[in-house]
């Protein structure tokens, strides 16, 4: 029976290689465990040398107590690890790795060159491994600690080596994990090596000053601190103030115990925090660290350890709320407001200097005086309204004024369109519609047209033919504006520099990461260069790491996004004609450059429906 048995033990070599495909898919996932296994030994400076994006060499090196050569030929051995012994051990996990898979899922695709020694041993040893069989034991000089080079990443599984990406989008990925990591610990100081460039050379220190240097000064001037805690859980960090936000997801970091992870839920508990002090559609950053009881997380959840689950997520996510909201008071960055009766209210502003917040310049510090004739408006206001609801009331009154304003216009006078698709007898009237929607009356019914994703649309087919051109037009800025980058943003811009002059961008770039923009494209708005810029190379990155695209193809995606009109733009008669007029003329007018639709159109016959009139 049994040589007839189909079912058989795979061998140790493949098991391991179709083990390391859950561990390590691409040579991001390598640096993340060989840097983490030196945080582990107690390392406090790390060095990471970079050759090809990882796939021909990854190497760590640090100055940790190193190993013996019994333990450093275990070390490579599935499921080997000196980090937990008892099932207890793993129900109060304090280092970042645990499971023994990391190295032999490793070296079971690489070649692998160790050189380690401690304090005791008089001479270190070099063990050297290629796909899982070691080919040498023997010993050396070198200094204290362990340095592990990674050479030929999947070169015996060319199948998923064929699968990597462009060398620029692999780095992008160890940058990110060098980022996490090198935020998580400030008290060690790293090294990043890329082929001979020095990215980076971070001396130990506060977390404020690593996230200066990681990025920018002038970030980190923008972050306010947070501390906020029970004897349970505590939140402690930095999140930026509201008018720093950004367009996209980026800067954003949560640490359960020291150990980087995501999640939407939290994420959205932030957002909640800032309230109505950011807009919809802007992202704060943060980088934010909670500290708990190991025993009431469970980190085990899967081999990467990204995803963690909390005891009681909802209370975590009530704290974080709360921090949020208590950093911003005590940097007077929040109002409070307090009804009086059913109409009126009162309330004072708490320092609002920051100058992206919208305060008008003669704002009341109380605003009892705003209230509202009962014949005009049946409000219903009861004396727990909240303060989305205040803001309504603000709305109300800007249509009033807005309306008192125009009723001196001819009514005769209404703006008119007509457009070379429809008949000649085919003019509506425009009007816009929550600072969002473009409102369309044709003899057809209503054309509802969506005036970001309009203006996307345009902007993206008009950036494609200005790639394509060698003789751009740039509107030149009477001075020129410097806008310093982080590191990987430099290095992005510069491979781009063809690109996006192309576009209409007229920059130099100067040394300590600044670009000099000395000109801008006509289509963006003057006062908005700087963010505009960063926008563009954020927007980027993001589509980069997400999106397939071509570099043209998402270059020109990124400018169309970032420097299209926004939800919340005020447009003018004339603006609005120009854009459908615009829009029309594009080969794709339908949809926008993310695929998301245009247009809407209701015909008559279908709100005759909607109102039974049929």
């Amino acid at each position: 029976m049994a040589g007839n048995s189909k079912i058989k033990i795979l061998p140790q070599a493949l098991s391991n290689k179709i083990a390391a495909g859950e561990v390590v898919n691409r040579p991001e996932s390598a640096v993340k465990e060989l840097i983490e296994n030196s945080i582990d030994a107690g390392a406090d400076k790390i060095t990471l040398l970079i050759k090809d994006a990882g796939k021909s060499l990854i190497q760590v090196i640090d100055n940790g107590p190193g190993m013996s050569e019994d333990d450093a030929i275990l070390a490579f051995q599935r499921h080997s690890t000196s980090k937990i012994e008892t099932y207890n051990d793993l129900e109060n996990i304090k280092t970042l790795g645990f499971r023994g898979e990391a190295l032999a899922s490793i070296c079971s695709i690489s070649q692998i060159e160790l050189k380690t020694k401690t304090e005791d041993d008089e001479v270190g040893t070099l063990l050297k491994i290629d796909g899982s069989e070691i080919v040498q034991v023997s010993k050396l000089q070198t200094d204290r600690g362990t340095s592990i080079a990674v050479k030929n990443l999947f070169f015996n599984t060319p199948a998923r080596r064929n699968f990597l990406k462009s060398n620029q989008t692999e780095f992008r990925h160890i940058y990110e994990t060098f980022i996490r990591l090198a935020i998580s610990h400030p008290e060690i100081a790293f090294e990043l090596i890329n082929g001979d460039e020095e990215i980076f050379s971070l001396k130990a220190g506060s977390l404020k000053e690593r996230l200066s240097n990681l990025f920018t000064s002038k970030f980190a001037e923008s972050l306010i601190e947070v501390n906020h805690g029970n004897n349970i859980v505590n939140i402690t960090g930095y999140i930026s103030k509201p008018g720093f936000t950004k367009r996209s997801k980026q800067d954003q970091y949560f640490y359960l115990n020291n150990r980087y992870f995501g999640s939407k839920s939290l994420n959205f508990a932030v957002y909640t925090g800032y309230g109505d002090l950011i807009e919809k559609g802007d992202y704060p950053s943060f980088f934010l660290f909670i500290t708990i009881d190991q025993r009431k997380v469970d980190v085990n959840v899967h081999p990467s350890k990204m995803e963690v689950k909390f005891e009681n997520e909802s209370a975590i996510f009530g704290m974080i709320v709360n921090a949020v909201k208590e950093a911003l008071r005590k940097n007077d960055l929040t109002f409070d407001v307090k009804f009086q009766n059913d109409l009126g209210f009162q309330g004072e502003f708490s320092g609002l200097q920051h100058s992206d917040y919208r305060k008008p310049a003669s704002a009341p510090t109380n605003l009892s005086c705003i209230s509202f004739p009962k014949d005009k408006f049946s409000t219903g206001f009861s004396k727990t309204k909240s303060t989305s609801e205040v803001h309504t009331i603000l709305d109300i009154t800007d249509q009033i004024k807005d309306k008192e304003e125009n009723t001196s216009l001819d009514d005769s006078k209404t703006n008119k369109f007509e457009h070379k698709n429809l008949t000649e007898d085919d003019k509506f009237n425009v009007w816009q519609f929550k600072l969002k929607y473009i409102m369309c009356q044709t003899e057809a019914g209503l054309m509802i047209i969506d005036q970001h994703a309009a203006h996307e649309r345009i902007l993206y087919e008009r950036a494609l033919i200005w790639l394509e051109s060698q003789s751009p037009f740039s509107q030149q800025l009477l001075y020129p504006i410097n806008v310093e980058l982080t590191k990987i943003d430099y290095q992005i811009a510069l491979s781009l520099e063809k690109e996006i002059s192309n576009l209409g961008f007229n920059i130099k770039f100067r040394d300590n990461g600044i670009v000099e923009i000395l000109g801008l494209p006509s289509d963006v708005r003057i006062g908005n260069e700087t963010k505009i810029f960063q926008e563009l190379i954020d927007q980027y990155k993001e589509y980069e790491l997400k999106l397939n695209l071509e570099k043209r193809d998402n270059l020109a995606a990124s400018f169309a996004c970032r420097s299209a009109i926004k939800t919340g733009d005020r447009l003018k008669d004339k603006e609005m004609i120009s854009l459908i007029d615009e829009l029309f003329a594009a080969k794709m007018p339908y949809v926008c450059p993310h695929g998301r639709p245009t247009i809407i159109r209701i015909t008559t016959e279908e709100l005759d429906k909607r109102f039974s009139r049929t």
